[in-house]
């Protein structure tokens, strides 16, 4: 009975190498890549952009190395300073062409397919890296000690390669981490950058109540759920059954939902908008009287994007297609054409929904932010924020999904 057990135990033991392993691994990830943050790029004055780094927070693409590098630290400029911004750009074109042309869009039904699509993403990576080096120099020049085209070309090549060990690095997160190595390199990123500008210095009661409330509503635009009743081929002959019978059968259908959330696609809005609105201020200029044109471009970004990927995730189509090979079928919808039109309609109304959730949050943070004029409200950057929650949402759930399986 004892060696049973031992053995047991041991076998347990051997099967939590699995999802343990993969979150060391992910934690090897994210030291090598702030470790590789901390080293300086060859010719650059950092500490005097260090000194002057407060004062240009307000600059479109300080605001991205900020959110998307982690920068603020010890050291402003590194090999990582684009992060993994030219990859974020480089999927949204891709998966945009995909949506539009019919034939890139079968590439995504095999695994072939989705390899040539990664390729595609990684090669448009390298074009965009060498585009936003060229506006990040140009923009920072005036701190580097040699101004000229050879050194430019040199730190461009340091800022490229560097983006290009991110794609790595996300990708093994992806294969053999816990997985959304993107989201996990922003989450960090911002939670450096939140113990770096000390934000938490002139904290108040009030402060954790607006901060109690908003991490609220980011939870319920996270969970918020549209449930649709479904009944398979076996359940509808005996419903038929039990009308014939008179009989009532409603406990039949309790437990048969599909859920579609109004955020289906999770943080990916805001990340993608939030990524657009430096280039917002860029062209419209960081003003109060562009101030309100920023703003209207930056939630009907989050509402389109999160509506665009929605249809992305949740294919009426396909959908419909798996529940006719699943011999299901929605309650009081007739199979083919009516379901697809009805779950179109859904996911229409869902990702609307949810997207303009997130922008009402937008909206009273701002408003809360002008009333209060608290220091910690307006060094909060509410987009990273809920981008921090919603990593960490999903996060406890792929890592509870991980040793549920073994345990």
């Amino acid at each position: 009975m004892l060696q049973s057990t031992d053995k047991n135990f041991f076998s347990e033991q051997k099967n939590l190498n699995g999802p343990t392993k993969k979150i060391l691994i992910t934690f090897l990830l994210i030291f090598l890549f702030k470790f590789g943050s901390s080293i300086p790029l060859a010719d650059v004055d950092n500490e005097a952009l260090k000194k002057s780094f407060l004062q240009m927070e307000n600059n479109s693409i300080i605001q991205a190395i900020s959110m998307y590098a982690g920068a603020g630290g010890k050291t402003i400029l590194s090999p990582f300073s684009l992060g993994i911004i030219p990859f974020i750009n480089a999927s949204i074109l891709i998966d945009l062409v995909t949506a539009l042309f019919p034939s890139l869009e079968k590439l995504q039904q095999d695994e072939i397919g989705r390899r040539q699509l990664t390729f595609y993403k990684k090669i448009l990576t390298v074009f965009l890296a060498l585009v936003q080096s060229y506006f990040l120099i140009n923009t920072l020049k005036a701190y580097f000690y040699t101004n000229d085209l050879s050194n430019f070309a040199i730190i461009a090549l340091q800022l490229v390669a560097g983006s290009l060990i991110m794609v790595w690095f996300t990708n093994i997160i992806d294969k053999k981490g816990v997985g959304n190595g993107t989201s996990i390199i922003i989450f960090t990123n911002i939670v450096t950058s939140i113990f770096n500008r000390n934000l938490f210095q002139n904290f108040t009661f009030s402060d954790a109540i607006i901060l109690f409330v908003l991490i609220g509503l980011i939870c319920i635009s996270q969970m918020g759920r549209i449930p649709i009743p479904i009944v398979s081929a076996r359940q509808l002959a005996f419903l038929e059954t039990n009308k014939k019978n008179k009989i009532s059968s409603e406990v039949e259908l309790k437990n048969s939902t599909l859920l579609i959330r109004f955020t289906q696609a999770g943080i990916f809005p805001i990340i993608i908008a939030a990524n657009l609105l430096p280039i917002f201020s860029y062209i419209l200029g960081n003003n109060e009287n562009s101030k309100i044109f920023i703003n209207l471009l930056y939630y009907l970004s989050i509402v389109l994007f999160n509506y665009f990927y929605t249809t992305v995730f949740w294919d009426p189509e396909k959908i419909s297609e798996q529940l006719r090979k699943s011999s299901v079928s929605i309650v009081n919808i007739t199979p083919g054409k009516q379901t697809i039109t009805y779950l179109e309609n859904v996911v229409k109304i869902s990702s609307i929904t949810g997207g303009l959730f997130l922008c009402l949050i937008l909206y009273c943070y701002d408003f809360i932010k002008q009333i209060l004029n608290s220091y910690f409200l307006n060094q909060l950057s509410i987009s990273s924020l809920i981008i921090l929650v919603g990593v960490i949402y999903e996060l406890q759930k792929t890592i509870r999904a991980m040793y549920k399986t073994v345990l």
